[in-house]
């Protein structure tokens, strides 16, 4: 089911900070430059699908500005898709420009620093952590800033699909919407294997386990005994093994365990069955022993705390 966010309920003058605030929250800590009048009237609907989080936008014209500090400040690793449905926008990052019009797809990486210049506009968005796609971090990093629909038959499959997704939603509910998470992230690296001129790289034994301990983490993510020290026996590793295994996807247990954590939290925090639920219950029941900690963590992972996030979803 889809989480929808408009700002169209609240004060003109507040409009456009609330937008921040959400698309901050959602996708990470920004800059937001309105247009120098009243009012912002803009929408969101957001949608997990496995490891990808889609976002159905539409509002005004605007900028927003990504800086290395707000980068430093945001734990997830991802690549942005952004499918243009109306409207354009101009996106600077690794030293190219790309102006994106309708039936465009332009990529991002929401590691580094970015800017956009939005048109009044729809567009379809798909939220892509890097270890969902099987390439390096730095070769995908040559591709951030183009137009994947430019020069890439499987890049205009990846556009085909997130148009769906746009036209019909609802498809994506239910228990197999991970699968289709899985398939975006299938497609774009298959379609910046073809840009880059290489085969699609064969999952490796390590690869093939990393997914299988990723899994295991899930399921138990609510043990407060979680730890590497039980996740490595688990899978009779050493917890030295354990770790090389994390830190060729550029990451370590502990902060892929708190991530993940935190995402639950996140999760739960805009569920409007879990409303009553106290902040500090949430985060016990993920795996947080200590409510302030939890709540610091949060900040610094979405720039908001866990009270002001739930709210900007009433």
């Amino acid at each position: 089911m889809a989480t929808l966010v408009t700002t169209v309920h609240h004060p003109l003058d507040d409009q456009a900070d609330h937008w921040r605030r959400t698309v901050s929250a959602a996708f990470g800590p920004l800059r937001l430059d309105p247009p120098d009048r009243p009012g912002f009237a803009a929408l969101l609907a957001a949608r997990e699908l496995g490891p990808v989080l889609t976002g159905d936008v539409r509002a005004p014209a605007h900028r927003v500005r990504r800086s290395a500090r707000q980068v430093d400040r945001d734990t997830r690793e991802c690549y942005k898709l952004g499918l243009v449905l109306r409207g354009s926008c101009l996106l600077r990052q690794n030293g190219r420009e790309a102006l994106a019009g309708p039936g465009d797809l332009v990529l991002y990486d929401l590691t580094r620093p970015v800017e956009i210049d939005f048109r009044a506009h729809h567009i379809f968005t798909a939220l892509v952590p890097h270890g969902a796609v099987a390439l390096p971090p730095h070769r995908v990093w040559e591709m951030a800033g183009t137009l994947l629909t430019d020069q890439t038959r499987s890049g205009r499959l990846v556009a085909s699909l997130l148009s769906a997704l746009a036209a019909d939603g609802d498809a994506a509910d239910g228990p197999h919407a991970h699968h289709l998470g899985e398939a975006i992230a299938e497609l774009l690296t298959g379609a910046l294997c073809e840009r880059l001129g290489r085969a699609a790289p064969p999952p490796p034994v390590e690869a093939a386990l990393l997914r299988d301990i990723q899994e295991w983490i899930e399921r138990r993510l609510a043990d407060p005994a979680l730890s590497p020290e039980t996740i490595a026996r688990a899978h009779h590793l050493s917890v030295r093994q354990l770790y090389r295994i994390f830190q060729v996807r550029g990451d370590t247990v502990a902060r892929y365990v708190r991530t993940r954590r935190l995402e639950r939290c996140r999760r739960e925090l805009r569920d409007p069955r879990a409303a009553d639920r106290r902040i500090g219950a949430i985060a016990a029941r993920w795996g947080f022993a200590d409510a302030s900690s939890f709540s610091r963590a949060f900040r610094a992972a979405y720039g908001v705390s866990p009270s002001a996030y739930r709210d900007l979803l009433r």
